[in-house]
């Protein structure tokens, strides 16, 4: 039987039936267009705020020198501080997008705290180098993809990815500006480097570290290779010993043979933070 293909009068052009492939087609694609906004504005806004912070700390320096370093370190904490907590709610729908549970990022405190002494650091090592904006957006977006990992022991792709795009964009405004292309090749063959290592590491180990935080170890890495190869070999090996250490604290005071499973990017990030500060310190510590 045919369809009938004549209108009533006054009824307007008739709509054919959406079939519900199509239907659920559309509402992924609002779906996404949606979350496309609300996730990458505030990853701009986390972008744009470095390169503010980095005019400031470099103006204050020129200015006023180590004074002026120390003042600008202490707002740029409570800046960074503000500003993970404003990023909360673009963790959350990161993380119901890809239905990973929101317990991690009901809790700013720590987050927040964190990066805000991460940005301290960051402003007296890297001082008015151009760098200080890749190190600010990339220790922002790490600490919450490290908090979210220790809660739910994995974390969105789309954040790993954020990272990595905007720690290269800032990376390269960094060669330019500071006319340091050196530093910005040693970078980018540390973060292959350390990726590979940390590839081979999952793969003889069965899934120690997991891909997830493969694919976080190549930006993490870059960030070490832009100071120097030392920074690189501990970066590689302080995760692992720091994992140990925990493990073995958590284990004695509690007194379980078994652990259970543990997520592994905290102790990337701290890894990697401790590795870019430290051996400075001791260079320091020998004067």
């Amino acid at each position: 039987m045919t369809e009938p293909t004549s209108e009533l009068a006054g009824s307007g052009p008739s709509e054919e039936p959406q079939s519900p492939a199509v239907g659920a087609e559309n509402a992924a694609g609002q779906r996404s267009d949606h979350l496309s906004a609300t996730v990458y504005a505030p990853a701009g806004i986390v972008v744009v705020a470095s390169v503010v912070v980095w005019f400031a700390v470099r103006w204050l320096d020129a200015e006023y020198g180590t004074t002026g370093l120390w003042w600008a370190a202490s707002v740029c904490a409570a800046v960074g501080a503000a500003l993970s907590a404003a990023i909360a709610p673009m963790m959350a729908r990161l993380c119901k997008a890809v239905d990973i549970p929101l317990e991690a990022t009901g809790r700013r405190i720590v987050p927040a705290a964190t990066t805000a002494g991460l940005w301290f650091g960051a402003v007296l090592l890297a001082g008015g180098d151009a760098i200080l904006t890749a190190w600010l957006a990339l220790s922002l977006l790490c600490v919450w993809a490290g908090w979210i990992d220790h809660f739910t022991l994995r974390f969105p792709l789309t954040l790993i990815r954020l990272t990595t795009a905007g720690g290269l964009m800032l990376g390269a405004f960094a060669v330019a500006v500071d006319q340091d292309p050196a530093s910005g090749g040693r970078a980018l063959l540390a973060g292959v480097l350390v990726f590979a290592f940390n590839l081979a590491f999952a793969i003889v180990t069965r899934g120690y570290p997991g891909l997830a935080d493969v694919r976080l170890s190549f930006i993490l890495g870059a960030a070490l290779g832009w100071v120097g190869w030392m920074n690189v070999l501990s970066g590689m090996l302080l995760p692992n010993v720091l994992a140990l250490l925990v493990m073995a604290g958590v284990k004695a005071i509690r007194r379980q043979k078994d652990l259970g499973e543990f997520g592994f990017a905290p102790f990337l990030i701290a890894g990697a933070a401790v590795a870019i500060a430290v051996p400075p310190l001791w260079f320091l510590v020998w004067i």
